[in-house]
């Protein structure tokens, strides 16, 4: 898949490009580098608010931290796609602006997100309901910058306005360079089943390449989505959290393995958010790389309780000595899926 001057390729042969969505909450710099190392051949910084960049605020500088970035440039094991969204054009195309001196490789307009607060303030899925806005808010954006502009959005408002073959049209003509579909409705939101038939159809209309999201929760998943709509890479979101290993072409890890990561992404977050919150945002990590864990284990209670770094580490450290003996331990396809979060992939 060509983005601009990038050329993307799978992992592996026999894998689709995989990609790891912007998710708000949890594509900080920690867990997308997590995963850009494991194979996610781009990865999605959590979505920002035009109105935010600029403000001098803690939350907004973190969530502009891109220190990740040089990695990129120099190693191209990645690709970085800062993602925004808003309801004021101006500001998205300064915001892109902004991305691009701060090392993205990539701007990724919003016009997805379906939560209900932000749709009534005009911003994310709002403007499928008015392509002349959301094609200006391309076209000025990609005027703005020098990298490539993508797209996030959905198939339509509802089953009633599917409008996302003339969303591809718009978005193509404003000059972006990808668009990425989860094919879903807005009133769907994450429910029901994502309708890929509508991928296949964008495929075949545009000459962009489609990125396929939805649903997707293995890595088998991912090769039949490619395979049913012919889309040139595959948005890996939820399935994610519980399964990173899922970039490398893996339906899952040894329980030693998941220790190390634990670790490691325990020690980054607490030097990136501070020991407290750093712990406590890993912590829905650590629930799901240990789902096997017996809900009423005093492993479990004290993994996803102890509020000290030190502590959490001397615990994962204690208990990876007998599973180095368990090296063949990892999780099936089956398992994998139940590990997912609410099957929005």
């Amino acid at each position: 898949m060509q983005l601009g001057p990038h050329q993307l390729d799978p992992f592996k042969e026999d894998m689709p490009i995989l990609t790891l969505a912007p998710m708000a909450g949890v594509s900080n710099w920690v867990f997308r580098l997590i995963c850009a190392r494991l194979g996610a051949q781009l990865v999605g910084v959590e979505f920002i608010n035009c109105r935010d960049i600029g403000i001098r605020s803690r939350k907004s500088m973190q969530m502009l931290d891109f220190s990740d970035a040089p990695i990129y440039a120099d190693t191209g094991i990645s690709l970085l796609a800062a993602q925004i969204y808003g309801n004021d054009i101006d500001l998205i195309a300064n915001g892109a602006r902004e991305f691009e001196r701060r090392g993205a490789q990539i701007v990724d307009i919003n016009f997805g997100c379906s939560v209900p607060k932000i749709v009534a303030k005009g911003c994310g899925a709002a403007y499928l309901r008015d392509l002349d806005r959301l094609y200006q808010a391309v076209e000025r954006t990609v005027k703005a910058v020098s990298v490539p502009v993508i797209v996030k959005t959905r198939l339509g408002w509802d089953e009633e306005e599917i409008n996302i073959l003339e969303v591809v049209r718009r978005c193509e003509d404003a000059g972006a360079q990808a668009v990425a579909i989860h094919a879903r409705t807005v009133v769907q939101k994450y429910k029901g089943q994502a309708n890929w038939h509508w991928i296949s159809r964008a495929v075949e209309a545009s000459s962009l390449p489609i990125i396929g999201n939805g649903d997707v929760l293995t890595l088998d998943d991912a090769r039949l989505m490619q395979r049913e709509t012919g889309c040139a890479a595959v948005m890996v979101g939820r399935a994610a959290l519980a399964n990173p290993w899922l970039f490398s072409g893996r339906s899952g890890a040894t329980l030693s393995e998941r220790i190390d990561l634990a670790l490691e992404q325990l020690r980054l977050m607490t030097a990136y958010k501070g020991e407290r919150t750093g712990v406590r945002e890993t912590r829905k990590h650590l629930a799901l790389y240990f789902k096997n864990l017996p809900r009423a284990s005093e492993l479990r209670r004290r993994l996803l309780t102890t509020a000290s770094l030190a502590e959490l580490a001397d615990l994962l450290a204690e208990w990876k000595e007998p599973a180095a003996e368990e090296a063949d331990l990892t999780l099936s396809a089956t398992e994998a899926e139940a590990l997912a979060w609410g099957g929005n992939g």
